[in-house]
Formats: C-alpha cells, structure tokens, sequence
C-alpha cells in the first residue's frame, strides 16, 4: 500500500510537467504572433482605424497600408509566399473542422485578379471572409 502513495506522485508530476511546458510553449507562440503583429503595424505604417475596420470585417474603403498588413502578416505566417498564397500552409492554421470547405474557397479566391502581391493577400482574404465570416474570429489579424 505505501509503493501505491509513492508510484501516484510519479504520473501527477509527468501531467502537471506536460501542462506547464504546453502553457510556456502557447505563450510563446501568441508572444510571437503579437511581435509579428507589431513588426508588420511598423513595417506598413498602417493605422489603427483601418485594422479596427479589418477586425469588424469591413474591407472598404480599400486602403494600401492595410493590404500591405495584411500581405506582412500572411508572409511572417508562412501563409503567403513571394507573390500567392500556399494553401496547404494556410489550411494548418485552420481549425480541423472548416478545412476542408477552405480548401475550395481560397482555390477560387486565389484566382482573384490583382494589381501586386500586397492586392493579391487583401482580395484573397476579403474572398475569404465572404464565404466564411468567421476568419476574422479565428485568426487574431490585429
């Protein structure tokens, strides 16, 4: 009965290790998703009204700086190449359960005409969010 009390502790520390070492690992990763926010804030100049507009799902008026964000964003993701969006990359950062709809979806959207690759991200995930308003819930832009 004693070896019991002493083999319980064992398992309890292995889960309590696992769930400290899981919160420090998704700590660092919002960390790093809000540096890459800042980096990208610095890198286009883009104003805080237009991605408070973004966050509402409100795509108009089209504004440069913002496509820029977005197109910073997507790249430091590993989402967005040098000139179109990597589906399968894009689809890891998706829930499970709306992957396989957002396959279809960013196929037709990434045939979207543009004018340069800061359009392309803007009219990609403007194409997006019309089919799946969600997006914008799941994935913290600002």
């Amino acid at each position: 009965m004693h070896s019991r009390l002493l083999l319980f502790p064992l398992p309890t520390m292995r889960v309590v290790s696992i769930a400290l070492i899981t919160t420090a690992l998704l700590l660092a990763l919002l960390g790093a998703e809000a540096d890459i926010r800042r980096e990208c804030r610095k890198q286009t100049g883009v104003s805080w009204g237009g991605l408070k507009k973004l966050r509402a799902g409100n795509f108009q008026p089209e504004d440069r700086k913002l496509k820029c964000y977005i197109k910073c964003f997507l790249q430091k993701n590993g989402i967005f190449g040098e000139t179109d969006i990597d589906i399968d990359k894009t689809l890891r950062h998706l829930p499970w359960g709306i992957q396989g709809s957002s396959r279809k979806i960013l196929e037709r959207c990434k045939k979207i005409p543009s004018r340069d690759t800061c359009d392309k991200a803007f009219q990609i995930l403007k194409c997006y969010h019309k089919a799946e308003p969600q997006i914008l819930k799941i994935v913290a832009f600002v």
